[in-house]
């Protein structure tokens, strides 16, 4: 067991990487490797095939936001974590990679990778060791993350190896305090920011996309912000005052080091490695084995994990308010009207998906006993990082590509947020001037972007630190779900880890549930004023063969030249009585007359009062996009006509094709919904900690356990 902290300068066969191959070491002896980059870069090569690329799903099943499909999958939940059968850690894994790179760091100045060009040769050396110390830093944060606490009375962190330990060499290493771990994980990201370059972009040879899975100076800054983020919480010492504003100042930096605050890209498939707000990936590979874990079983996926009712429960209405203070609410619809990263996130009864219907009420095909045996134990499955582009219909199996995100803007910005807010309260400057609830409405807005104005977030900023505290943690819990921070955060932060688990039992009311239809293909279309030369009956000919905004069909496509700043519609009647929830609009521009709209409105005809109607959206003026759907999801109206509202401030609108979709009234089903237990998660006290390994608190005599391990 001594092979956990003893060092060894044995020369490992070392496996190949995505960055080199390096040639087998059989053949070589000592000095040998050193002669040759190929060979030596190997052992840092070692430390990046080392790092964990899978999301933890399984952590989740130790929180109050999933459990698995099998009941006593989480069994550590449920009481059975002992110090001999724990199974979370690093200690092995990090101290062996950190092993690696002290051996390749001890060689680096002497490593040649462009004998024909010295000063290629000196950015390749540079950039290595840069990347060298990024990742010591990396794994003695992944060690202090896992294993740092109260132990002794004191706030412990680690043993911290800086260098190439030999035989002869003192292996008996003491567990630093917390902030002197944290002082040399500083040490390292400060060289790591030095050297190399802030983020990876382009095509060059050091600092081009290729690169993406390298450490880079603004993944170092991040780290170091998620990394004083923690050392403020309770958890790991006293808070202060001090420690907050070092950890603003760290989550500023970093955001200004990426561009400066902004407003994050919309919620996409999942699948885009190219999407700026991510700040560290892994290299992109492609499969299908997310969505066979996670996919409900209609859609042929084994529905390992499911959401509990106490996470679709902090999803807030679409108005951006708790569920419980928002007017838009229903309990008898609890899936409409809802924040547009619920149905993004999570699988739900009586969703379409892939022209299926999720259907999780009792006797349904995804609910226990339908087409599996097991089926979902809460009523929900997980949708979040899964592929729309995935199907894995027999005879029709497709792949995606897929990634891990090690770091993001969105949880800096979070970090940025609670660091501002514990620092100086929700509405008090920080570093750059900017204010905990300017960062949250960021946030919010991305997710809903018609919370243009917030006034929920105004008035919870308003009630002072510790309601806006549990409004950042709220939507902490909800942007960072299934990501493995949940587990983290409710340590850190001292959160309860004992509570009961809720799910929901569905009765189905009515025939069997149909996938909405796109009712425009049936409809007679109408408008206040087309041009002259343009094509009203383009929007709903079913022709989808555009490449982008600009690119008008040969069918035509429908425009209102000359109306700047004048509202026009197109209106949609439909043959019979539709239930509607949703609206898909591309439109066009030509880049001069005809441009994206500044304003939209929907409104539908009510039956009931005979007049037009907003849809039960808030603040009904959605944002428009350009080059993709501009979906709108409603709360469903019964109606017969539907008006599209739009207008330009400057100059024209123009649309290709508009869908609505809805279900026929004869074909409408209703459920009823019943909260149910689940399951009742029991950890002891002692069990907020990570116990260091049983035998390694044996072998090293000055090690201090965690208390009540």
């Amino acid at each position: 067991m001594r092979k956990f902290i003893l060092f060894t300068i044995l020369l490992p066969f070392l496996a190949a990487c995505e960055y080199l191959e390096p040639y087998p070491l059989s053949d070589l002896e000592g000095e040998e490797i050193w002669e040759h980059a190929i060979y030596g870069e190997g052992f840092l090569s070692r430390a990046y095939a080392n790092l964990n690329t899978n999301y933890p799903f399984w952590m989740e099943y130790l929180t109050d936001n999933a459990v698995p499909n099998t009941p006593g999958d989480n069994i550590l939940a449920l009481g059975g974590w002992t110090l001999e059968t724990n199974p979370i850690g690093s200690w092995n894994n990090s101290y062996n990679s950190i092993k690696n790179i002290n051996i390749f760091l001890e060689k680096a100045d002497e490593l040649r990778y462009r004998i024909d060009d010295s000063t290629r040769d000196s950015l390749y050396r540079a950039h290595r060791k840069g990347e060298a110390y990024f990742l010591r830093a990396w794994y003695h944060w992944v060690l202090l993350r896992d294993y740092g606490g109260v132990a002794g009375g004191d706030y412990m962190g680690v043993p911290v190896v800086k260098t190439v330990l030999d035989i002869e060499d003192e292996i008996d290493l003491p567990r630093r305090t917390y902030e002197e771990t944290v002082a040399e994980i500083v040490a390292d990201l400060e060289m790591a920011i030095d050297i190399l370059p802030n983020r990876y972009s382009g095509s060059d040879e050091f600092t081009g996309l290729q690169n993406h899975g390298r450490g880079s100076g603004l993944a170092a800054k991040a780290l170091m912000a998620r990394m004083y983020l923690y050392a403020a919480s309770p958890a790991y010492g006293v808070p202060s005052q001090a420690k907050w504003e070092r950890a603003a100042q760290a989550a500023y930096d970093a955001i200004e080091a990426e561009g400066g605050l902004r407003n994050l890209n919309p919620y996409g498939n999942f699948n885009s490695p190219s999407n700026p707000d991510f700040i560290w990936i892994q290299p992109t590979w492609t499969g299908n084995s997310w969505e066979q874990q996670f996919y409900p079983p209609s859609s042929y996926g084994s529905g390992n994990c499911n959401p509990t009712q106490n996470l679709v429960d902090v999803f807030p209405a679409v108005d951006g308010y708790p569920i419980e203070e928002s007017e838009l609410y229903d309990e008898n619809y609890p899936y409409a009207n809802r924040d547009p990263r619920f149905p993004m996130f999570i699988f739900h009864n009586a969703m379409e998906y892939q022209g299926r219907v999720v259907s999780i009420f009792e006797g349904g095909d995804d609910a226990p006993g339908g087409l599996t045996a097991r089926g979902t134990r809460t009523g929900y499955y997980m949708r979040k990082l899964l592929s729309n582009n995935v199907r894995l219909t027999p005879g029709d199996v497709t792949s995606d590509i897929k990634f891990f995100v090690f770091m993001g803007l969105t949880e800096l910005y979070l970090n940025f947020a609670e660091a501002l807010n514990e620092a100086y309260g929700p509405n008090g400057a920080g570093p750059g001037g900017h204010t905990a609830a300017e960062v949250m409405h960021r946030l919010r807005l991305r997710a809903n972007p018609n919370l243009s104005t917030d006034p929920y977030l105004e008035e919870v900023a308003s009630m002072g630190q510790s309601a806006f505290r549990e409004f950042i943690q709220n939507e902490r819990r909800i942007e960072l779900s299934f990501e493995g921070f949940r587990f983290w955060d409710l340590r850190r932060l001292n959160k309860p880890l004992t509570y009961t688990v809720n799910g929901v039992k569905i009765e189905k009311i009515g025939g069997d549930p149909v996938p909405p239809e796109n009712v425009a293909l049936i409809s007679e279309v109408s408008t206040s004023y087309v041009s002259p030369w343009e094509t009203l009956e383009a929007i709903n000919n079913g022709n989808y063969d555009f490449e982008d905004s600009s690119t008008k069909p040969d069918e035509g496509a429908y425009g209102n030249w000359n109306s700047a700043n004048e509202w026009r519609y197109v209106q949609y009647d439909f043959p019979d009585v539709y239930f509607v929830d949703r609206s898909d609009v591309y439109w066009w521009t030509d880049g001069g007359g005809i441009l994206i709209p500044d304003s939209v409105l929907i409104e539908y005809w009510d039956l009931e009062l005979e007049e037009w109607t907003e849809v039960p959206v808030p603040q009904g003026l959605y944002p428009a996009v350009r080059d993709d759907w501009h979906t709108v999801n409603f709360s469903m109206v019964g109606t017969t006509a539907i008006r599209l509202h739009m207008k330009s401030n400057t100059q024209s609108c123009g649309i290709f094709q508009w869908r609505v979709w809805g279900i026929h009234e004869d074909d409408v089903v209703l459920y009823t919904f019943e909260d149910i237990e689940v399951e009742t998660h029991s950890f002891q006290e002692h069990m907020r900690y990570v116990p260091l390994p049983f035998m390694q608190t044996i072998i090293q005599d000055n090690l201090i356990q965690n208390d009540g391990w």
